[in-house]
C-alpha cells in the first residue's frame, strides 16, 4: 500500500439496508468460472465501502476483464449505473455525474448525489455522454480485438438506443445468460412473428459454418455438425449460425461428453465473435429486449 491518503465513504441512511451480494452460490448472472487478473488493474480500498472513483484509482485491483470477458462485480455496476440512472436524470438533471458520485458496497454500485442543482446548466454533457465516459473509466477505451466492446459503445453513442436495452447486452451477460440467450430469443421469436423473422434474419453475409467449426480445438463441435439432428444443414449466414448454437446448446449432450455450459457458450464465441451481437440487434428493432427477465 503507498502513502497515499485513502478517504472512507460514510454510508448514506438509503444504503443501510442495501442487500448484500452472495458470491457462494452459482447465479444466473453469475460466472461459472472465477475471474483471473489479466492485465494493467487497481485495487479497492480496504474499507467495505468507498467510491467508484477511489476504486479506479487506488494502485492495484483485479481487472475488470477475463479474457474479453468482463468480470461479475464490474457487470453488476455497470448494470446497477444503467438502471440508476432514469431516475437521476429526473433528480438532477443539472449535475454532471461522475465516479465520486457513484457509492460502492458489497460490489453494487448506487448513484448518490446530495448536492441541488446547480444554476447553470449551460454545455453539461448529456447523461447518454456521461454514461459512456464512466463506462470507459472501467473497460477502458475501444479495443477492435474485443468485439462485444466494440459493438456496446456504438450502442451506447447510438441516441435511438434506450439506455435500459443497454442491461442486456451480450457484453454484461454471464456465461449463463449467454448460454441461454440464442434458446429464449428463438422461443420468443417464434410466438411473437411465426417463422417470419427467419427470412429476415439474415444481413446477406456469408459465413462459412463448416470450415469456422472444422478449426475448433473440440472434437464434440465437429461431431455434432456432422451428425446434428438427423441431417440438419445449416445454411452458411447469420440464421444457419443461430440455428447450430441453438441445437448444439440443446442437444449436445445426449451423447457423452463432459463439456460445461460456459464452456458450449465460449466455443461458440470463439467460432461465431458476432453471434450474439448480431442476435442483439435484430431483437432489439424488431421486437425489443424486454422479454428478457433482469435476473
Amino acid at each position: 500500500m503507498n502513502n497515499a491518503t485513502q478517504h472512507t465513504v460514510d454510508i448514506p441512511p438509503f444504503l443501510k439496508e442495501f442487500p448484500e451480494v452472495s458470491t457462494s452460490g452459482a447465479s444466473s448472472n453469475q460466472d461459472d468460472t472465477t475471474a483471473v487478473v489479466t492485465g494493467p488493474a487497481t485495487r479497492e480500498p480496504s474499507n467495505s465501502h468507498y467510491t467508484l472513483a477511489e476504486m479506479l484509482e487506488s494502485p492495484d485491483a483485479t481487472s475488470p476483464w477475463n479474457g474479453d470477458r468482463v468480470v461479475y462485480k464490474y457487470r453488476n455496476i455497470i448494470r446497477d449505473v444503467i438502471e440508476e440512472l432514469p431516475e437521476f436524470v429526473k433528480s438532477h438533471s443539472g449535475h454532471c455525474l461522475t465516479p465520486n458520485d457513484i457509492c460502492i458496497v458489497n460490489d453494487r454500485a448506487k448513484i448518490n448525489v446530495s448536492i441541488p442543482n446547480p444554476s447553470n446548466t449551460e454545455n453539461l454533457p448529456t447523461y447518454r455522454s456521461q454514461f459512456r465516459s464512466l463506462v470507459t473509466r472501467i473497460l477502458g477505451t475501444d479495443n477492435s480485438t474485443r468485439v462485444e466492446l466494440k459493438h456496446f459503445y456504438h450502442k451506447v453513442d447510438k441516441t435511438g438506443v434506450a439506455l435500459d436495452d443497454l442491461w442486456h447486452h451480450p457484453l454484461l451477460m454471464s456465461s449463463n445468460e449467454r448460454f441461454y440467450f440464442p434458446i429464449d430469443a428463438i422461443l420468443e421469436l417464434q410466438s411473437k412473428k411465426g417463422d417470419a423473422w427467419r427470412y429476415e434474419y439474415n444481413n446477406g453475409k456469408t459465413i462459412n459454418i463448416k470450415a469456422a467449426i472444422e478449426k475448433s480445438n473440440c472434437d464434440d463441435f465437429k461431431s455434432f455438425h456432422a451428425n446434428s439432428i438427423k441431417n440438419t444443414i445449416y445454411e452458411d449466414n447469420a440464421l444457419g449460425v443461430l440455428n447450430y448454437s441453438r441445437n448444439i446448446s440443446i442437444h449436445i449432450w445426449e451423447e457423452q461428453n463432459t463439456l460445461t455450459k460456459a464452456e458450449v457458450e465460449e466455443g461458440l464465441t470463439s467460432l461465431f465473435p458476432e453471434r450474439l451481437t448480431y442476435l442483439y440487434d435484430f431483437l432489439l428493432y424488431n421486437i425489443g429486449m424486454r422479454f428478457l427477465r433482469k435476473r
